[in-house]
């Protein structure tokens, strides 16, 4: 009797070990096949259709339950249906197999040599004293040695359960090389990274040696580094950005040489991205008193990446003189500040054009007869007397009478002389279909795309389609000759930017372009595509609030568009 219990417990205890360890090694190892050729493509196919990292991340955590959910559902079917039925033979092949695949898989991914994880790798940027990049190899610390690099700051978090083991081999491998290696963890989102940060402050002012820095894929914290030692040190290390004009919760727009921000509420991985990134010194919060959760955050993450915090709460309603104020008070910075309420566009469009303009409509129609864009023009039909009264004292500086059958291109230049001359227009029409062209082209000049990911993305052309970047930007092929009417002044291209390369296109040929963009009075940048043409494109870019069309020829595009998705 009591040698068959201990037979049964014995039992137990195998079919027990054998669940668990199928369970944890394919929870594991296909974890990590799930992860490398299924979740990555998938984010990066969300990230070519133009989706935010934040609503990528609420998606993808889905994928990861998804498996977990999967893998409980395996362990259970295996156990059920092999174990507990006593299939041995079956049930050891798999758990075999099992454990073979979680080695095979974690030895993969270990190796960032491979070419999934190097496609996702950013650049090593070389400088004087320090050197960024992505985790290195034991060759190429070896390497680094030979170089004359003093030592190495890893970035990896050993919290992460993922950067764990690399941390552990790369402190082995350092060992071997017998180079000096400083772990300075930080987290790659939102955490408290403001002791890692003061870590490197003292150890980069102590002595001039020479340094490779890096985290995972040498992007995102590597770039926080920069800004730390170019603050710290005077120096100028590139930090690879280029202000993102598309939020979670809203649209951002620049003004005064992009020193002043403006936008909604950022979420978590916003406020690294997309501030912390752009080097702003000081936040500047619009929220109103009752919004403690939202302000109680903020005061926390400016805190803790060391932004200035400043609250100036506007009323629900805010009136002219207090736009004034706070626009006042913008101006009067030194620095590159970023303002924000929670997500209500009015107040901001109003800030943003007396910033820009200097002046701004205190009311805002939005209605079947007037339709106002960024609280400085409204197109609509002929205004009553009553109408035009309030619209004067509004703040209407102008109106404009629009003959019906204008054309395109005549359209587009009324609507771009009031954007040059910056006065608060009505534009008058007769017809619903004008008012639409005329309403687009002008939200084109002064604002970008509101819509753009659904209207403007793979939008097939003569030669080929266009790619949605961002509010104020589109790549795409050079336009032909009655696309400049159909699409650039239709949409309200605020510039047009060649990049011309004379390999693939002749002097003929940009040319023509030059003299169709004059024709059509569309502003137009050439860049010649030689190395560096990238210190160019990215100031031009960085200077219009508008909507810029990048066109160069079919074969360049996904060049320019993977050097642009790197930002």
């Amino acid at each position: 009797m009591r040698t068959m219990k201990k037979r049964k417990n014995k039992q137990k205890y195998l079919h027990f070990s054998m669940w668990f360890i199928l369970l944890s090694t394919f929870g594991v190892g296909g974890g990590i096949l799930f992860l490398l050729f299924a979740v990555v493509p998938i984010e990066q196919w969300y990230v070519d259709r133009g989706w935010s990292q934040y609503k990528i991340d609420n998606i993808m955590k889905y994928y990861v339950i998804g498996w977990v959910v999967f893998g409980f559902l395996v362990s259970f079917l295996y156990y059920r249906y092999i174990v507990k039925m006593k299939r041995y033979k079956w049930a050891y092949t798999l758990v075999i197999s099992s454990i073979l695949l979680c080695c095979v898989s974690f030895y993969y991914f270990m190796n960032t040599g491979n070419g999934v994880i190097q496609g996702s790798q950013g650049e090593v940027e070389k400088g004087e004293r320090f050197t960024f990049g992505p985790y290195p190899e034991e060759n190429d610390l070896a390497a680094l040695k030979e170089e004359g690099y003093d030592g190495v700051i890893t970035l990896l978090n050993p919290t992460l359960p993922i950067e764990k083991p690399l941390l552990d081999k790369e402190k082995k491998n350092a060992k071997n090389v017998d180079i000096e290696l400083h772990s300075i963890p930080m987290l790659p989102w939102v955490g408290n990274n403001s002791d890692s940060i003061k870590t490197v402050k003292q150890l980069i002012k102590q002595d001039d040696k020479k340094y490779y820095v890096h985290c995972y894929l040498g992007k995102h914290r590597v770039d926080v580094i920069k800004q730390v030692i170019n603050q710290e040190l005077d120096e100028t290390y590139k930090v690879n950005f280029m202000q993102p004009t598309t939020f979670e919760r809203g649209n951002l727009y620049h003004a005064n040489k992009q020193n002043i921000l403006f936008g909604p509420f950022p979420t978590d991985e916003e406020w690294f991205t997309r501030i912390k990134r752009a080097e702003v010194k000081e936040v500047v919060s619009l929220l109103r008193p009752n919004q403690t959760k939202w302000l109680d955050q903020e005061k926390h993450v400016t805190k803790e990446m060391q932004i200035q915090f400043t609250h100036i709460p506007i009323s629900k309603n805010p009136s002219t003189q207090e736009i004034k104020k706070i626009g006042d008070e913008l101006l009067s910075r030194k620095h590159k500040v970023f303002v924000h309420n929670f997500n209500d566009p009015v107040p901001i469009e109003k800030l943003h054009a007396y910033v820009s303009w200097g002046k701004f409509l205190s009311t805002t129609p939005n209605h079947e007869r007037m339709r106002t864009i960024g609280a400085r023009v409204i197109v609509g039909f002929s205004p009553t007397t009553s109408e035009r009264n309030a619209l004067v004292t509004s703040g209407i500086e102008s109106f404009v009478s629009i003959d019906p059958k204008a054309s395109a291109t005549d359209l587009y230049k009324q609507a771009l002389a009031i954007s040059e001359s910056k006065q608060l227009t009505y534009i008058s029409v007769s017809d619903q279909a004008t008012m639409n062209r005329l309403e687009k082209m002008v939200t084109g000049l002064l604002l970008g795309s509101i819509n753009g990911r659904e209207t403007l993305k793979n939008q097939t052309l003569t030669n080929g389609a266009t790619i949605f970047l961002d509010r104020n930007m589109v790549i795409g092929p050079i336009l032909s000759k009655e696309e400049y009417d159909s699409f650039a002044l239709s949409n309200g291209v605020a510039q047009l930017i060649l990049l011309y390369s004379p390999s693939v296109m002749s002097e003929s040929n940009m040319q023509e372009v030059q003299t169709i963009a004059e024709q059509h009075s569309i502003p137009l940048q050439i860049i010649p595509m030689y190395p560096g043409y990238e210190e160019q494109l990215v100031p031009a870019l960085n200077s219009e609030n508008g909507l810029n069309y990048i066109m160069t020829a079919p074969d360049l595009i996904p060049h320019v568009n993977e050097f642009l998705g790197h930002f």
